[in-house]
Formats: structure tokens, sequence, C-alpha cells
């Protein structure tokens, strides 16, 4: 992994001290649990940036491990993230679970779909977006970023299993570069970076996608 990374915030880009500390996990350090967290990679961060979205992170290892995707997955929620949450100020977040989850199928597989805030899924991944685009441009992300995942079923009715298999087929894996990583059954992931146009492709525990990409800096939608 990296350790030379320009002394700047990778979210803001804030000039930050010679002897800076702050550093932002990519993904989370919540995600890897005991025996997966060889060399992990990291992003030098202003204190904003590294605490003021630290509530989406516990949020999303749960439902990130929830859908038991692996070993590593279940074990894991079912001790530590278990522990957590049954604090008694978790309690609210445990009644919204019970109150708003429901069934599906993904692929004709049953799946537990977890309920979200409006663009928690979307903060969540851009967050890990501009952590990788900084670690392999060292500078910060400018543009829009968007994402999508089979996982996230949106109420304007986007048609996310569709959405995620076109981008595959459009993105083939000969075009994609591998990702600098070394807990791939945690977090493993592969990028194409091309005319300021920053695709990743996103895999937690096997089974659980998320894409993620960057437009250029100039683009908009108007």
């Amino acid at each position: 992994m990296k350790n030379n990374l320009p002394k700047i915030c990778y979210w803001c880009g804030v000039n930050l001290p010679l002897n800076n500390t702050t550093k932002e996990h990519v993904p989370p350090f919540t995600f890897f649990p005991k025996g997966y967290r060889d060399n992990l990679m990291t992003v030098p961060s202003c204190s904003d940036h590294n605490n003021n979205l630290s509530y989406l992170d516990e949020k999303f290892q749960f439902f990130i491990k929830a859908f038991k995707t692996n070993e590593i997955a279940i074990n894991d929620l079912n001790t530590r993230v278990k522990r957590g949450f049954e604090r008694k100020e978790k309690q609210s977040f445990i009644k919204n679970l019970e109150e708003n989850s429901r069934s599906g199928k993904i692929n004709g597989k049953p799946h537990w779909f977890l309920p979200l805030e409006q663009n928690e899924a979307e903060l969540f991944i851009e967050k890990i977006l501009r952590g990788i685009y900084f670690y392999h441009k060292e500078k910060p992300a400018k543009g829009i970023i968007q994402s999508i995942s089979k996982r996230i079923i949106y109420e304007n009715g986007v048609n996310t299993i569709a959405g995620v298999d076109f981008l595959k087929e459009d993105l083939s894996p000969d075009i994609l570069s591998k990702g600098d990583y070394n807990n791939p059954k945690v977090f493993k992931y592969q990028y194409l970076d091309f005319r300021d146009m920053f695709v990743v492709f996103m895999q937690f525990y096997d089974d659980v996608e998320f894409i993620g990409w960057k437009y250029p800096e100039n683009f908009s939608f108007d």
C-alpha cells in the first residue's frame, strides 16, 4: 500500500500538517474482523471528513454483512456486530430494522432488504470511491459522483438489477485494472480510469456488489 500520498485531505483537499496522523480507512476499518486487517488502504483526511460520516460506517457494516454472503460476514455479524447492537443506545436502530425491513430475492435467492435513509447508500459509496480515487490519482475527486447496486431498492422504481448488468456487460474485465487490496474475502475492487471518467466495481464479502463512478470534472446534465 502507498504510504507517501500528498498531505492533503482526500475529500476537500485542505492542506494537512506534515505530522498529521488522521487517516480514513477505505473501506472503513469496522468492515475488517481480526485476521483480515493486513495492510489496509488508508488516505489522509481532515478531522471533519474523518468523523462526519462515521455513523454511516456502523450502519453499512451491518447492512452489508446482513446479506451473509460468506463466512467472514456471518461470523462477524453474529459476534462483534451483534455485541455492538446489544448496547442500550442502539435500541432505536434495532426497532427501525424490525419495523421497516422486508424480504425479497436477488438472482432467485432470498435476501433481507434493510431500511436506508434517502441518499445514504450513494453517500457511503461516494466516500469509498473518493478514497480509492485519491489513492490512485493522488488528488481529490471533482465532478458528479453516482452509484448503483442490486442490493439497493430505490423508491423511484429504478431497475437496479438491469442497470448493474448493463454496466458489467459494457465494461468488460479486459479493460478494468485490478485494485490494490490485501483482504479480498472482505473487500476487493477493479477500476477504470479513462479521460477523467473513473469507475469502480466494488465487492464486499464476495458477493455484495456496488458500482460507483465519477464523471469528468466539466460534465453536467444540463
